[in-house]
């Protein structure tokens, strides 16, 4: 009987390490994956919720712009342009790090790699969903921002050998006088930028002009153009205009260049004075349309930090709007069906209608400046500015005015031109309807841009102007 019972017993047993050994199997095979998953990140797919290829020529492209910064910044003799650029350097690297981490947490082992070589971004462990260049992109953007990493400290030494340069000389045996405001401007001293920084800036630029083939036609970085010696900020440089040869040949087309504070600035030979009108506050505006007769309007349209703003001297106003990717050449002036469809904010550009009172023509243009359209029955706010970006088409509203000088000057009308008082109060004026698109951009910052004009509206009158003549 024990020798039964013996064998009845023997299956349990055998089943009992059957499934043992199978749970620990299992354990060995968890603890192996959790093992490798712990030893080797692996690249996240693309989410096809997010544009990778965008934010990377974003990066791409703000990178070079900072690159052209600090190398403007060694040969200025403005110590604050230094800080400001030790302070972008730290910025533009913390986005690269949160771009880079967000795709895969350890570049320092996928661009060990190599992957511009031909094995690629495959002979890294969990990366076999990333196109070659994808990893390419990635690691290009990884090795500019790194070595721009010991730039900060050498950009605060660099301040104060600027600060020894322009120093005033010390008269010996006596107190200087105190620079009088009449004195000529002094010679800007000459500075000679580092050779062991521009060498590293240029290492670093040159890993993302190596990937620029790399990025999706569509969404191709562009190479911000430099300034060579003799040229100023101002002019179009001759070969700007030849890729645009078929479209300039076009009737109310052109092209012409935006200008920033910052880019007037670097226009100047001489000691910068910040409270003296820029370049840009005095250089004329390119012409939209000659007109023999009135008012030819003009490219009213300046670059105020990260914008494309407005120009609102005197009366002049407007509004504007992000069109998007939009070919200049696909834009037509659609028919009154067509305007129909379109959404509130583009009827608004077609339907408009300027007033002809001087108070409510600068209401207008205080709403234009702050978006509290809602006066105007818009349901959404429509600015006089719009963010300045490549790869994009915007669409403005322009007004414009010559207000006659006795209004704008406020004086006295004198007695014998009582009679010439309609002649004095005659405002020539514009309101046009047209678009343009940012082609380059130059390392100071400023756009070369096409224009195209889409309609001309009548011409705006202010019927009111004799109630502010200041009379005897």
């Amino acid at each position: 009987m024990a020798v039964i019972k013996g064998f009845i017993k023997m299956p349990r047993l055998f089943l009992f390490v059957l499934i043992a050994s199978c749970f620990g199997s299992l354990v060995g095979q968890s603890i192996a994956s959790a093992s490798t998953s712990s030893t080797a990140p692996t690249i996240d797919p693309i989410d096809p919720g997010r544009d990778y290829w965008l934010e990377a020529q974003r990066l791409a492209q703000s990178h070079l712009v900072l690159l052209n910064r600090i190398e403007r910044s060694l040969s200025s003799s403005d110590g604050d342009r230094l800080r400001a650029v030790q302070g972008q350097i730290f910025l533009q690297a913390s986005a690269v790090d949160r771009f880079l981490k967000s795709s895969y947490p350890a570049p320092e082992i996928l661009c060990a790699s190599n992957p511009a070589n031909s094995s690629g971004a495959g002979s890294v462990a969990g990366t076999d969903a990333v196109s070659l260049e994808e990893a390419q992109v990635y690691c290009a953007l990884y090795t500019s921002a790194r070595e721009l990493e010991p730039l900060r400290a050498r950009l605060d030494r660099r301040v104060g050998v600027v600060a020894k340069e322009i120093a005033a000389p010390q008269i010996i045996g006596r107190v200087a006088k105190s620079p009088s405001e009449n004195l000529p401007i002094p010679i800007a001293p000459a500075i000679q930028p580092p050779d062991d920084i521009l060498a590293i800036v240029q290492s670093s630029r040159s890993h993302l002009l190596q990937v620029q083939s790399a990025f999706p036609v569509a969404v191709r970085f562009t190479v911000p153009v430099q300034l060579q010696s003799g040229q100023t900020p101002i002019d179009l440089y001759p070969q700007e205009s030849q890729p645009y040869t078929s479209f300039l040949s076009q009737p109310n087309t052109g092209i012409a260049r935006l200008l920033s504070s910052e880019s007037d600035r670097a226009a100047s030979n001489t000691l910068e004075n910040r409270l003296a009108p820029t370049a840009a506050d005095s250089l004329p505006l390119a012409i939209l349309m000659q007109r023999s007769q009135g008012l030819s309007p003009r490219l009213a349209i300046r670059i105020e930090g990260d914008r494309f703003q407005i120009v609102q001297t005197d009366l002049d106003y407007g509004f504007m709007t992000d069109l998007g990717d939009v070919a200049l050449e696909t834009l037509l002036l659609p028919s009154s069906e067509q305007v129909s469809g379109l959404s509130e904010a583009l009827q608004f550009f077609y339907s408009y209608r300027p007033p002809s009172e001087l108070e409510a023509i600068q209401a207008d243009r205080r709403r234009f400046m702050t978006g509290k359209v809602s006066g105007l029955n818009l349901s959404q706010p429509l600015l006089n500015q719009a963010t300045a970006a490549m790869n994009r088409t915007y669409l403005v509203r322009s007004i414009q005015f010559k207000v006659p000088e006795i209004i704008t000057s406020g004086r006295t009308l004198l007695p014998n031109e009582r009679s010439s008082l309609r002649d004095l109060l005659k405002t020539p004026s514009s309101d046009l309807l047209f678009a343009f698109r940012p082609v380059s951009r130059r390392a100071d910052g400023s756009y070369t841009v096409l224009w195209k004009i889409l309609t001309q509206f009548s011409d705006p009158q202010i019927r009111d102007l004799d109630r502010y003549v200041v009379k005897y």
